[in-house]
C-alpha cells in the first residue's frame, strides 16, 4: 500500500533562509516524517512495512515568489540600512530645529531612535521569513490551481504523484493512503471533488484513507473558496458540502489541535468526515508542525487507516 505526502505552505527544499526561518516554527523534515510512517502506519497496513512505498509529493518550487527578491518585507536587511539612516537623519533635523536641544540629547535620541529600529527588526524578521509565505502560496494556489480543463502546476505536480502511487497500489494490490498538512488538505480536497472526478485519465486514482492533519479546508468550505463550493449549503438552508466521491476518496480524519491557530474543524460544514482534535503539547508558535513529530498521532494514524480498510472490506 503505498503512501503519499502532501505537504502545506513555506516549504522550500532550495530555500535554506527559508528553512531556517519555518524551523523555528517547528516545521518537520521530510525524514522525519517518513520515519515515523514506515514505523508507525506501514506496519497497519501492510505485511511487508519495508516494501510499502512511501512518497512526497513536493510542490514547494511552485509556491509563491517575489518578483522583487521581498523588495516588500520591511525587515529586509538591505532596505533597512537605507531605512535607518532615513530615520535617524530625521530625528536628527527635529533635533536641529530644537533650539532647547542639547548635544546630548541629540545623541541620546539618535541611538534610541537605532535601538528602535534594532528591536522592532528583530521582532518582525522572523515573521516576515514565514508569514508572507504562507498568504503567498495559499494565494498562489487558488489563483492559478485552474479547472479540470486546465490543471494549474500544484494541481498537475500532486496528480502525478498521485498517479504514481495508484499505479504502485495496484500493481501490489493494496490500497492508497494519504497524508496531508496545512494547506495540502485544501488541495486534495479540491482533487477529490473537481479534478478526479471530470479527468478520466486520472481516474485510476482513489484514496482509500485520507488524513488531513492541522488544515484549513472547514474554513475555506464556510468560505466558499472551492471550485465546487455549492452557495446554498450553509446555516441558512441546513445543507452541508457532500462528502466526495466514493469513486475517489473513502475514509477521511480531519484532526486539529485546540492550540493550533492554524487548524478548523470540518464537522457539520462536510458530510461524513470523522473529525477530531489532538492535543499536541506544544505551544502556539508550533502547534501547527507538532502533529507531525509525535509519534502518538502517527499511531492515532495507523489504528484509523485499519479500522477504515477493514471497514470497506
Amino acid at each position: 500500500m503505498p503512501i503519499v505526502y502532501i505537504h502545506g505552505v513555506a516549504v522550500r527544499d532550495e530555500d535554506e533562509v527559508l528553512a531556517r526561518a519555518t524551523r523555528q516554527f517547528g516545521e518537520v523534515a521530510w525524514p522525519t516524517i517518513d520515519k515515523h510512517l514506515r514505523e508507525h502506519v506501514a506496519p497497519a497496513i501492510s505485511d511487508d512495512p519495508g516494501g510499502v512505498p512511501i512518497l512526497r509529493a513536493y510542490w514547494g518550487d511552485l509556491g509563491a515568489r517575489f518578483a522583487w527578491g521581498g523588495r516588500s518585507l520591511v525587515s529586509r536587511p538591505e532596505d533597512l540600512r537605507d531605512d535607518a539612516a532615513d530615520l535617524i537623519e530625521e530625528a536628527a533635523e527635529r533635533i536641529d530645529d530644537d533650539p532647547d536641544a542639547a548635544p546630548g540629547k541629540r545623541g541620546l535620541r539618535e541611538r534610541g531612535v537605532r535601538r528602535l529600529r534594532s528591536t522592532a527588526t528583530a521582532i518582525r524578521r522572523p515573521l516576515e521569513d514565514f508569514v508572507p509565505v504562507f498568504m503567498g502560496d495559499v494565494m498562489t494556489y487558488v489563483v492559478s490551481r485552474g479547472t479540470a480543463d486546465a490543471p494549474g502546476p500544484i494541481v498537475q505536480r500532486v496528480l502525478d504523484q498521485l498517479d504514481a502511487a495508484a499505479f504502485a497500489a495496484a500493481s501490489r494490490q493494496e490500497p492508497l493512503v494519504v497524508l496531508s498538512h496545512s494547506m495540502g488538505g485544501q488541495i486534495v480536497y479540491d482533487l477529490v471533488t473537481h479534478f478526479l472526478p471530470r479527468l478520466p485519465e486520472h481516474r485510476g486514482i482513489r484514496i482509500d484513507f485520507w488524513c488531513a492533519a492541522a488544515s484549513q479546508v472547514g474554513l475555506f468550505e464556510e468560505l466558499g473558496l472551492f471550485i465546487e463550493s455549492d452557495p446554498t449549503c450553509g446555516a441558512e438552508t441546513g445543507r452541508m458540502a457532500p462528502h466526495p466521491s466514493g469513486e475517489h476518496l473513502g475514509g477521511w480524519w480531519n484532526v486539529w489541535d485546540h492550540a493550533d491557530l492554524l487548524s478548523f474543524r470540518a464537522a457539520g460544514i462536510i458530510e461524513g468526515v470523522d473529525d477530531t482534535p489532538f492535543f499536541a503539547s506544544g505551544s502556539l508558535a508550533t502547534d501547527h508542525y507538532r502533529y507531525l513529530a509525535n509519534e502518538e498521532f502517527y499511531r492515532a494514524l495507523g489504528q484509523r487507516v485499519e479500522a477504515s480498510l477493514e471497514k470497506d472490506r
